[in-house]
């Protein structure tokens, strides 16, 4: 989903669906909603977002699916300087950005119930 990098007057609620990505422990991302608001400060334009998701992960030791909730609250900076995250453009893939926020949220090691009995 393509959004505006412009600020908005107030929050947005958009619903998410992620359906393709290369992440290989991750079996299924469930449709989610998730808020933002474009806030513009100094030379940054400042994205928030947050929002819960239910995923479904390959079990680390068997591969069997296993059910795991992320919630998050991040802020994402755009703009020319170092310190932001990624360069300023007019338009932003939501969907990337967010994909890129469950990544990092996500365990790197889960297991499914039946690996713990073995």
């Amino acid at each position: 989903m393509n959004i505006q990098l412009v600020p908005t007057q107030q929050k947005q609620e958009v619903s998410i669906h992620i359906t393709e990505h290369q992440v290989v422990d991750m079996i299924d991302i469930k449709p989610f909603e998730v808020t933002y608001e474009i806030i513009q400060k100094h030379d940054q334009t400042i994205l928030r977002v947050e929002g819960d998701v239910d995923l479904v992960l390959a079990c680390s030791k068997t591969l069997k699916p296993v059910d795991y909730h992320v919630s998050f609250n991040a802020e994402v900076t755009f703009g020319n300087l170092d310190e932001c995250d990624f360069i300023y453009t007019n338009t932003i893939n939501l969907n990337d950005i967010l994909l890129g926020i469950i990544v990092s949220e996500k365990p790197y090691v889960i297991y499914h119930q039946d690996a713990l009995i073995e």
